[in-house]
């Protein structure tokens, strides 16, 4: 469905496949603000926003921008009660309904609506529940995954491709605390000598800025074992991580196919988990093997260290409580 920012001309908020939130129109103003705001966010970002919009303004039937005075935050809120009503999981609608408040935000900021429909302390954020934030994993989880991996029944006609695939996307972001849509982007040509180390070069990070991973030696032996196989297999594709489909052999795989396969091998050992829990487990085991924190926040590519210890801060807690030391009565 399009999003409609003026009353005159429809133009789309769409996010290409290049990732950028623009809008596809000709000197509209709107577009221009909205494209000036969250031009420099991540490209994952930015989609997520355009998503969040245009599934507002389809559930409203908002055709013109005009269409948005008559909403006011009870509304909003309306809107968020649907959300939960649909079953959507609580950090869903805390995501969404944050996306919605910056856009409206940017609108009203710049004149296009008269008042913002959104009022923080009316639209509350969902609590959600600790326990099922993403969590570290366990050695012995990975292990069984790596496992299962082996003994998985996979096309016979590619099966030794998917399987040796698979088995070196769980490892590559484990070992290197990668996100899912990093892995999805690397090239060959991205995997470099750095001295006596090899690297890996992530060039669409979340920051949008360039940035560096060392390889394990074993790690990237097994890279160079994987495009042997590649080749021997006549699959000549720049991505380190190809699409193994028939239709779509050797191009680029998504951010959800990579999480796809995760989420496949956690299941096969009963585990419900997304990509995001290898990255977590390395950031968490590195934190409780002692490593500095400073360094850990290099490795995990955060900003900021609270960031980082939020990753170990919970069960730091529970293994040093204070109160351990006190007399007992």
């Amino acid at each position: 469905m399009e999003v409609i920012l003026t009353e005159n001309q429809n133009s789309e908020l769409r996010s290409p496949e290049a990732g950028a939130l623009e809008v596809k129109q000709s000197g509209l103003a709107p577009g221009e603000a909205l494209k000036l705001v969250f031009g420099e966010y991540a490209a994952n970002t930015q989609r997520a926003y355009a998503r969040a919009f245009r599934d507002l303004q389809e559930w409203a039937n908002i055709k013109e921008l005009h269409e948005m005075e008559s909403f006011d935050p009870l509304r909003m809120l309306e809107y968020k009660n649907q959300l939960k009503a649909s079953g959507k999981k609580p950090s869903t609608i805390n995501q969404t309904m944050s996306a919605l408040r910056k856009v409206c935000r940017v609108l009203t900021e710049f004149g296009y609506l008269r008042q913002n429909p959104f009022k923080a302390s009316v639209i509350r954020a969902e609590k959600v529940d600790s326990a099922a934030s993403k969590g570290a994993l366990q050695i012995s989880q990975l292990n069984a995954m790596i496992e299962a991996n082996e003994g998985m029944e996979y096309d016979g006609r590619i099966a030794p491709l998917l399987r040796f695939r698979n088995g070196l996307v769980l490892k590559f972001l484990y070992l290197t605390a990668a996100r899912r849509g990093e892995a999805a982007d690397l090239l060959w040509e991205d995997i470099v000598q750095d001295g006596s180390f090899h690297v890996a070069v992530l060039r669409h990070t979340k920051s949008r800025k360039e940035q560096r991973i060392k390889l394990r030696t074993e790690l990237h032996a097994e890279f160079e074992e994987w495009r042997t196989m590649l080749q021997s297999n006549n699959i000549i594709s720049p991505h380190v991580f190809p699409s193994l489909g028939f239709r779509t052999l050797g191009k680029k795989m998504c951010g959800k196919g990579i999480n796809d396969i995760v989420a496949r091998l956690g299941k096969a050992i009963g585990l419900n988990i997304s990509a995001h829990y290898l990255r977590h487990t390395a950031i968490t085991l590195a934190l409780e093997l002692g490593e500095p924190l400073q360094k850990v926040q290099s490795y995990a590519r955060h900003a900021s260290a609270n960031t980082t210890i939020r990753y170990f801060h919970d069960r730091q807690l529970l293994e040093k409580n204070p109160t351990d030391s006190l007399p007992m009565i």
